[in-house]
């Protein structure tokens, strides 16, 4: 509830009104109470009604009258009208001089609560149409509604200015394409409440608030540009899994990937190949060049690289100058020759200032018994015996070799 869901109690019965009133508040409601048609017209001139429940018979004024009196001061308020004694003809009339609902008494209190929120809602709608018709620049975001038919009925100037063919297209603009589904469920009633749907067209991102207003039959749909919250998350994902210098996957993010690979491979039983390099005496080109030159050969290295493997490998930075590729569905043999390849491209390269660079390599498979602490220990093991036995070279490591 909000402040400007105020109700207008109108009863002569100062303990009905007083009972009735006491309710709404505790149902979240702002009330207001009247007891003669006087009173309530007053209180109607004070402004903020949503909703007025009159009395028929009140001792001054007819209801009915009141409730025209309340109307013409606030078109918007909607109104129940109450009565002990009433004939068919005098509902009929009631609710065709604008009363929305109609109800005798005794009546059920749920009954009346619920006819109470579905007023209140129609108030509301009407308040927001009128709001948008009104005041187009108070709602910079575009608003569309389609009709029970779902046809677009109307747009506001910004809907209008952003997708002009869009009352043209109707639902089969790419605006509204994606979320015809969520619309139909939500008329249909399959969906209660707000819809959120986010809708990509070109480089623009938008969230669509979809929602179905009972009482006039229609849906709206707020429209938010979200494009740059978009980019702002993507750069907040690439600080968060990428290696800033390079562009390649950071050790964390490589490591959530080689996991799911790994459940991967052993539930389908397919193999699957780690390589690791490292850039041999890195440390000399920091010394002796600087840091800047070595940050030039590790983002050539890089690119090397990635011109030597499948679209679908994965290489990252592991740390200082130690890489990781993974290579799904390769066996031990391709990747050793993919290592190869790589080790070769690499040497034959020349590296501005630096001249030639050399890299050693370890290469190893995913073996059934594996986890990711014994695939990990065993392909560093086996980079170091590449180290160990002259660099620039590729040492292939099996489970069964590790274990000797």
């Amino acid at each position: 509830m909000n402040a400007k869901e105020k109700i207008l109690v109108v009863d002569d019965d100062p303990n009905l009104r007083k009972t009735l009133a006491d309710i709404l508040r505790v149902k979240g409601y702002e009330t207001a109470i009247a007891g003669t048609g006087a009173e309530a017209i007053a209180a109607a001139k004070k402004g903020g009604i949503s909703l007025a429940l009159i009395d028929l018979m009140l001792p001054d004024v007819p209801g009915l009258e009141v409730m025209a009196r309340i109307k013409a001061i606030s078109p918007l308020t909607e109104a129940i009208i109450l009565t002990g004694h009433a004939s068919m003809d005098t509902a009929i009339e009631a609710t065709g001089q604008g009363a929305f609902s109609y109800l005798l008494k005794p009546y059920n209190m749920e009954d009346l609560l619920r006819v109470i929120r579905h007023g209140v809602e129609r108030q509301q709608a009407q308040e927001e149409i009128l709001r948008l018709a009104s005041f187009p620049t108070l709602h910079p975001s575009p608003v569309i509604e389609l009709d029970s038919a779902g046809d677009v009925s109307y747009l506001n100037p910004a809907a209008e200015r952003l997708f002009p063919r869009l009352g043209v297209l109707g639902q089969s603009h790419p605006l509204l394409h994606c979320a015809s589904g969520q619309i139909d469920a939500l008329r249909q009633g399959k969906e209660q409440g707000e819809v959120v749907e986010e809708v990509k067209i070109e480089e623009a991102t938008y969230e669509l608030h979809i929602s179905y207003v009972h009482n006039v039959n229609l849906i709206r749909i707020y429209v938010t540009d979200i494009t740059q919250r978009k980019r702002d998350e993507e750069a907040i994902y690439l600080l968060a899994t990428t290696d800033s210098l390079t562009g390649i996957a950071n050790r964390r993010e490589f490591t959530a990937i080689l996991v799911r690979e790994m459940d991967q491979t052993k539930r389908y039983g397919m193999p699957m190949a780690l390589v690791m390099y490292d850039i041999d005496y890195f440390k000399r080109v920091n010394d002796t060049f600087g840091h800047d030159v070595g940050d030039q050969v590790l983002q050539t290295v890089t690119c090397l690289v990635k011109d030597n493997i499948r679209a679908s490998d994965i290489v990252a930075r592991w740390g200082g100058e130690e890489f990781m590729v993974l290579m799904p569905q390769t066996d031990l043999q391709d990747a050793g020759n993919t290592a190869e390849k790589l080790r070769l491209a690499i040497a034959g390269h020349h590296f501005d200032q630096v001249n030639k660079l050399t890299v050693s390599f370890g290469v190893t498979a995913y073996e059934p018994q594996d986890d990711l602490n014994s695939l990990l220990k065993r392909v560093d093991d086996a980079l170091y015996q590449a180290k160990e036995r002259g660099r620039n070279r590729v040492e292939i490591l099996t489970g069964e070799a590790a274990a000797h």
